[in-house]
């Protein structure tokens, strides 16, 4: 295992909040909680799946760090969607 799988984790909890705002009309902060939530279950289980010794040192580090950069994530996913739809004459 690397952290190439943690990235894609920030990667989808941003997609999440793009698509809850773009598709489904959230506001941002719920939108942002729900990609940060997808991003801290999917570390959590990933996390729980490795053992100790396969574990990257990146892995290791605190649930709060990896929260905190899906929730960096997710609000830039979730600006980005705001941003595009406040563009739109249509909405």
């Amino acid at each position: 295992m690397n952290e190439t799988l943690l990235w894609l984790l920030y990667l989808v909890s941003a997609l999440i909040a793009f698509l809850a705002v773009q598709k489904l009309g959230w506001r941002i902060v719920p939108s942002i909680f729900a990609g940060t939530a997808v991003s801290v279950v999917g570390w959590a289980f990933l996390y729980a799946l490795a053992a100790e010794e396969n574990r990257p040192e990146f892995w290791r580090l605190d649930l709060s760090l990896n929260a905190s950069f899906a929730l960096v994530f997710a609000g830039a996913g979730a600006a980005l969607a705001f941003a595009l739809k406040s563009r739109d004459p249509h909405n």
